[in-house]
């Protein structure tokens, strides 16, 4: 007779369920890591847009100001003042304004 080890099947049952049970919380693990790199990687995002949209009011504020400045310096009283105080530019004396007539041969040479 020889001695050979008896191998019950309860010993395989148990590593078989051990086994499932390790691929079960693997499974679980990896669906919870996964499921927080989601909600961080949205955090994220979410942070980046703020940011984004902040930056966005900041330049159409910005815009708006520099419309208004341009409207003031194109404002008609603003650019005739100039020219008569700083330029000493006037309106020409009527006796200066030559009306142009056309030419009988419609105005070419």
């Amino acid at each position: 007779m020889t001695n050979h080890p008896i191998v019950e099947s309860g010993d395989a049952r148990r590593r078989l369920n051990a086994g499932l049970i390790g691929l079960v919380i693997l499974g679980v693990t990896l669906g919870a890591i996964g499921h927080v790199a989601v909600h961080a990687k949205r955090i994220e995002i979410a942070i980046a847009l703020g940011k984004e949209e902040r930056a966005f009011r900041e330049l159409t504020l910005q815009r708006r100001q520099l419309e208004i400045e341009i409207g003031m310096l194109k404002d008609p009283a603003r650019i005739i003042s100039i020219a008569r105080d700083k330029l000493g530019m006037h309106a020409p004396a009527p006796e200066n304004i030559q009306p142009l007539v056309p030419r009988a041969d419609g105005g070419k040479k």
